[in-house]
């Protein structure tokens, strides 16, 4: 159950009745005409070179169609963002188990599947690197021309031998974080449809569906404008579908075939080829005073990207951003580094690099505050960096006051009272967090495909139209409908800014043939977008509707007003429209926006100038009998602004507590020589309905007056601030703080023996 405390009513979002109908399907499940089906061929193999690759005897088989391989790809094409290292098919050395080696399409999947049996490959095996520590060692086998170093990350301030010298109490512990799997509903897959004219339309999941686009372009060997991409809505994406899935082979098999064509993964196919989240090793030494007062703060993280770099600079960066939480050192030194191993690919996911950052953070804050004798929140807000001080890596950021405002709330929530032993087979423990990670792009970080659309530099540009076509008003934006309430989001806040209702606007989102360039859906950047390109456009679009009502009317375009429904007469009030939008007439009206990014330009490495703080408290009971814990209730204290769509902020509040739960108390993707221990949903688990707490969001509207936005994005901030939470419930319950997530039920037993042990059996 959830309650969500605030005063707005809870609308139906406007593609509820769309998602309910009985007609709704995933963009994999189209079906046009002369529909060819796609299988891939991948690697059995970790670490392989590839001797022999003979597809004469696929090709001679009646109904297949086409296979491709590498030599169908644009020469010397890679993918990447900022480290481009990734053949789409693999060219003569396979780094992962699962990597494309060449891909059929016939005329039914069981053909398909046979062609692709009868592909000959000769490998030579070579040794596998699985351990992202041991890959960074100078004898390790090298994955790639540059070694296995893809990134580090390195800041320091401050004199850290004397703070540790002048230091009460020092906590020193690793961390290790696991790897986790999306698990969307909606697989990877997709149809690529060629058309007669040279151009090739992809319908497949996409969270930035312009830079599938350029980037499809560049493997084909194409201009963009012979690529379109319908990329949304999606059935789930967490960060899974910001990497290219199957939309290059679709689109190689599409253009070898000239017929539209269907790739699909299943699940045992997701799980061996999509992208994870980066598993961490963080070391992490905190020292304070005895009053409590934080002096020096050392961190080395380890990150396993797997074989390619995909997002995981970009992570690291985030992590690294993270690594001192919201507090002030006094001198702190930071290094992080990114392994390639051949354990899969790791890729972006909701939190990106910061969540494992801050459970490690959060806890050593829970052990610092006992050694002192301090209430948790007592210690944390004795150490919190100023409202107005610099960001954690230097930079100018915008001001946080409502650090203190959660920080408080915090300090006085009545789910904070503790519990304390109690008999019988279940122990309880309550434990707190505070968090505050950047939106949208670090600067520094690389531009992204597309950008240049906008006109404006800068990661975090974007761009929208505004529209009056037909007697409708239309907001038409690049970002995807994921599940989590884009559509909802545009079309409150150009409501907002109009004065119009909400079923006043249109919504057209993730199409690259309708829509510019608005960057990808992700880092919590979407309802900004939505915010500031309706504030930026709105006057424009409305003083043009308004002058047409006026021509059409005879009135004065000052006695005029924007209503639901159509247009008023400001100085005749009345409960409906003089006009209504249907009734308008005239050629099309288009207000093309260009948003501006807000970034910072100083601070040591890729940093953030915009900052969400959100805080969680989380209640967990441990059985005695068997060591599992099971989260029971969690309150989250997000500081995003004014709740823009109710329902779609509680979802995703809700969303974001469970995958967390799922984070730090049962999931893990084990891996063994550069193979994934689970294949399925029965051996790796994830929370259910049957595991999900009851969830309590307490929004906090309140930020700066002087706050260029107003807002914050909810989608990512409530799992950062619960795994922490949880985290810390797990220590009060049982008295030591967990290091290696997820929790094992052995690890919690083993805990409580010793405590028997020493005379503390309840």
């Amino acid at each position: 159950m959830t309650r969500l405390t605030l005063g707005a009513h809870l609308n139906p979002r406007p593609d509820a009745g769309l998602k309910l109908a009985p007609g709704m399907r995933y963009l994999t499940d189209l079906r046009p005409p002369d529909l060819l089906q796609g299988v891939i061929l991948r690697s059995p193999h970790a670490h392989a070179r590839i001797l022999k690759l003979d597809c004469t005897a696929a090709m001679a088989m009646s109904g297949v169609v086409a296979v491709v391989t590498h030599e169908d790809v644009a020469p010397g094409f890679r993918l990447g963002l900022s480290h481009k290292d990734q053949p789409p098919i693999v060219v003569d050395r396979v780094r992962y188990i699962g990597e494309p080696i060449a891909a059929v399409a016939a005329k039914t999947r069981e053909i398909a599947r046979a062609a692709m049996a009868a592909i000959e490959v000769v490998y030579d095996l070579l040794p596998v690197v699985d351990d992202p520590q041991s890959a960074l060692v100078a004898t390790s086998p090298r994955l790639h021309d540059g070694g296995n170093l893809c990134h580090r990350t390195f800041h320091e301030h401050g004199d850290i031998c004397a703070g540790f010298a002048m230091a009460k109490h020092v906590v020193e512990d690793t961390y290790v974080t696991p790897r986790q799997v999306h698990a969307a509903l909606e697989l990877e897959g997709g149809v690529a449809i060629p058309t007669t004219d040279g151009r090739i339309t992809i319908h497949a999941p996409a969270q930035h569906p312009h830079g599938v686009r350029d980037v499809i372009a560049g493997i084909l060997g194409w201009s963009s404008d012979r690529v379109e991409i319908v990329g949304s809505p999606i059935g789930g994406g967490f960060g899974g579908k910001e990497d290219l899935h199957v939309q290059p082979i679709a689109a190689l098999l599409a253009r070898a075939t000239g017929k539209p064509v269907h790739v699909a993964l299943s699940r045992p196919e997701s799980m061996a080829a999509g992208v994870k989240r980066h598993p961490f090793r963080i070391r992490m030494r905190t020292a304070c005073n005895e009053a409590g007062e934080l002096l020096a703060h050392e961190v080395q993280a380890i990150a396993d990207t797997g074989a390619y770099a995909t997002h995981g600079p970009e992570v690291l960066d985030t992590a690294h951003e993270n690594a001192m939480g919201p507090y002030h050192f006094p001198s702190a030194r930071i290094e992080g580094l990114l392994s390639y191993t051949n354990n899969g690919v790791s890729g972006a996911f909701r939190g990106f690099g910061a969540v494992q950052m801050q459970i490690a953070v959060e806890l050593q804050m829970e052990r610092l505050a006992r050694l002192t004798g301090m209430d948790p929140m007592q210690f944390r807000s004795l150490n919190l960096r100023d409202p107005d001080a610099k960001g954690p890596l230097g930079q100018t950021v915008l001001p946080q006051p409502e650090l203190k405002i959660v920080a408080d709330r915090l300090a006085r929530h009545p789910m904070r009272s503790h519990i304390g032993i109690t008999p019988g087979r279940w122990m309880h423990g309550t434990g707190s967090s505070l968090v505050s990670k950047g939106e949208g792009f670090g600067g520094g970080r690389p531009k992204l495909g597309g950008e240049s659309d906008t006109g404006i530099s800068g990661p975090n540009a974007s761009a929208g139209v505004l529209a009056f076509v037909g007697g409708r008003i239309e907001y038409r934006s690049g970002l995807a409908e994921m599940g989590q309430g884009v559509i909802g989001a545009l079309a409150a806040a150009l409501s907002r800014e109009l004065g119009v209702g909400t079923g006043d606007i249109f919504v057209t989102a993730g199409q690259t043939h309708a829509t510019p360039d608005a960057g990808p859906t992700s880092a919590s950047r979407g309802t900004q977008v939505a915010i500031r390109i309706a504030r930026i456009g709105a006057p424009q679009l409305a003083t043009q509707i308004l002058q047409r009502a006026s021509e059409q009317l005879g009135h004065p375009v000052s006695a005029l007003a924007l209503g639901p429904g159509g247009v008023y007469a400001s100085h005749e009030p009345r409960n409906a429209p003089v006009l209504e939008f249907t009734a308008i007439t005239g050629a099309d009206i288009l207000v093309e926006v260009a948003m501006p990014p807000i970034e910072t330009a100083d601070g040591s490495g890729a940093s953030h100038k915009i900052f969400t703080t959100c805080g969680a408290i989380a209640r967990v009971a441990v059985d005695r009998a068997t060591g599992r814990i099971k989260a029971e209730q969690i309150v989250v204290l997000p500081a995003c602004g004014p709740v823009l769509v109710p329902d779609a902020y509680l979802g995703q509040v809700e969303g974001g507590a469970i995958m967390a739960s799922g984070l730090v108390l049962m999931e893990d993707l084990a891996v063994r020589n550069g193979g994934f221990l689970a294949s399925n949903l029965d051996r790796y688990f994830i929370p259910t309905i049957v595991d999900a707490a009851t969830v309590d969001v307490e929004p906090i509207e309140f930020l700066s007056p002087d706050d260029p936005v107003g807002i914050r994005g909810i989608g990512e901030i409530p799992l950062n601030a619960v795994a922490p939470a949880i985290a810390a419930a797990v220590f009060d319950a049982i008295g030591e703080a967990p290091t290696t997530f997820p929790v094992s039920p052995d690890w919690v037993l083993e805990v409580l023996a010793r405590r028997d042990e020493r005379g503390f059996r309840s």
